[in-house]
């Protein structure tokens, strides 16, 4: 059922990831040509160098165009046979895995994906819609804020889970920069959103 990442590796030029965070709305994705580029849950940057995600929309796969790493629980279902597709071995907790046919959750997608930037040896990262706080969808109403409010506890939680990836990163070269100056991650270093462009391009 499970496959591994193999190359083509990333190591040559940096990897733009892009996560589906509020402050990429009305950004221009045609900026990041250049660069290696990860689409986290989108599948709308059909020349993107690969997608990733941890939920698994069977119907939503099935028309992708690019390269697709989707990790999965064995429980998940058959899995999916497309040549462009891999499906990945998904294991719960906040771990940096070893095997690159493994991927630790940590809560999110966003948090998988980075692994999958260290499997294809990624020397600089460059995130970009990783607000992590919270407000994307957010509507009117009392029973709909006090959704919205859990949601962004969850995601404050899940913000700090990428904590674990920063020794890893520091051991092995690896540069992290986070393109939203008002994302909920700490723990890398945040630049504005053209300098993060420019780093890439």
């Amino acid at each position: 059922m499970y496959g591994k990442i193999s190359k083509p590796l990333w190591d040559e030029k940096p990897v733009a990831v892009i996560g589906g965070g509020s402050s990429l709305i009305d950004f221009d994705f045609e900026k990041l040509r250049g660069a290696h580029v990860l689409a986290v849950k989108r599948l709308d940057i059909p020349w993107a160098d690969a997608g990733f995600g941890l939920d698994y929309c069977r119907d939503k796969l099935a028309d992708a165009q690019s390269r697709i790493y989707w990790a999965v629980r064995e429980e998940a279902g058959e899995p999916l046979t497309q040549r462009n597709i891999t499906m990945l071995k998904r294991l719960d907790g906040q771990q940096v895995s070893d095997d690159p046919g493994v991927i630790y959750g940590g809560g999110t997608s966003g948090f998988g994906a980075l692994q999958i930037c260290i499997h294809k040896r990624a020397k600089q990262i460059v995130l970009f819609g990783f607000d992590y706080d919270g407000t994307s969808g957010a509507t009117n109403g009392a029973g709909q804020e006090r959704k919205r409010a859990q949601a962004a506890a969850n995601w404050a939680a899940w913000s700090e889970h990428f904590r674990v990836y920063v020794p890893y990163f520091s051991q092995h070269g690896i540069q992290v920069v986070n393109a939203c100056p008002s994302s909920a991650i700490s723990c890398f270093q945040k630049v504005a959103l053209q300098d993060a462009v420019a780093i890439c391009t």
